[in-house]
């Protein structure tokens, strides 16, 4: 069952002006992806931090989901980062500080920022710590998302490594329309995506002593798309080494949305973990029943899903005091699905 933090009557009429599903109302032989998403307040803590300028509305993309590759992108495979089996010796200590890093992914570079809390980096000589992956929404980058949206001063207070990263010219699953310019052989970004993502997640476990069964992911808008796509996609996406294996052991999906429009099944997606959707009601970016149809078509399929629909917000970062829960709570989600 889906756990509804809040009660809601839902108004007449709400799914009609938010139809904008797949075009021929059958599936294609690949997901198209859509962006369902205008201009926004942004997912900042103020009106001045604009986290989420999502102007590439209802863009439809033949994305490339190539599925003849059989090998895992495991990007939960332990390497040597975590404190060692046989011989009780520490992991990797990483330096605290925020650093902005890039990376070649299958031919692309890609770019992100690594904050290191100096509370995590202590914590590190002692055991693992958590990581949490903080995904913008469009027209915006990692490093401004996760300042607005006081996610540093999280990791700052619980001690977890927090990750940026950037999405190709500021939009996660960019088509070629949108300017993805398909040197890997894509029609869409998101196989690089995903890869991308899987390929930080390797080194920063190479790099620091961090717990690779405890990493979230938390996104806005088109960030909460990518976000709800890498959980629902998992064992059933295609990268250019191989199927995405999610590791992510939570996610948070903030006026977010499926991007594929119901093109996977939810049941089939392996693994799952639990899902904190919420919305605005009063969202005019991405449309509140859009949020609703997601947490349902999960709860569905048969995952562990949390609902909160905040009355009157609109689009922009909810987890804060005054829409009913903030960054703490969030954290206390993520804490509790180990």
């Amino acid at each position: 069952m889906i756990a509804r933090t809040a009660a809601l009557a839902l108004f007449a009429g709400m799914v009609a002006a938010c139809a904008s599903e797949e075009e021929g109302g059958g599936k294609a032989d690949r997901p198209p992806l859509h962006d369902d998403t205008g201009g926004g307040d942004g997912g900042g803590a103020d009106a001045d931090a604009d986290t989420d300028a999502d102007t590439d509305a209802d863009t439809d993309a033949d994305a490339d989901a190539d599925t003849d590759a059989d090998t895992d992108v495991d990007a939960d495979t332990d390497t040597d980062a975590d404190t060692d089996a046989d011989t009780g010796s520490p992991g990797p200590v990483c330096d605290p500080g925020s650093f902005d890093l890039d990376l070649t992914v299958d031919g692309v570079r890609r770019t992100y920022t690594l904050y290191v809390p100096t509370s995590a980096s202590a914590a590190m000589a002692s055991g693992p710590v958590p990581v949490l992956f903080g995904l913008h929404g469009a027209g915006d980058t990692g490093e401004n998302f996760i300042l607005a949206t006081g996610l540093e001063s999280l990791a700052d207070a619980e001690g977890f490594v927090l990750v940026g990263p950037d999405a190709y010219r500021h939009a996660w699953f960019l088509s070629t329309e949108e300017g993805w310019p398909g040197a890997d052989g894509t029609t869409n970004s998101y196989p690089n995506d995903l890869l991308f993502i899987a390929t930080i997640l390797d080194e920063l476990d190479a790099a620091c002593n961090v717990d690779l069964d405890r990493v979230f992911a938390a996104g806005h808008s088109r960030g909460a798309g990518f976000t709800a796509l890498m959980a629902i996609g998992s064992g059933q996406l295609s990268t250019a080494v191989g199927t995405w294996v999610s590791p992510f052991a939570a996610y948070a999906v903030n006026a977010g949305y499926d991007p594929t429009g119901g093109y996977f099944d939810p049941a089939a997606a392996s693994p799952k973990g639990p899902v904190w959707v919420i919305h605005g009601t009063a969202d005019s970016n991405v449309p509140y029943s859009y949020g609703e149809d997601l947490a349902e078509a999960l709860d569905a399929g048969g995952w562990d899903v949390t609902f909160t629909p905040v009355s009157g917000a609109g689009h922009t970062w909810l987890f804060r005091a005054t829409y009913g829960q903030d960054d703490e709570d969030l954290w206390s989600f993520f804490s509790a699905a180990r």
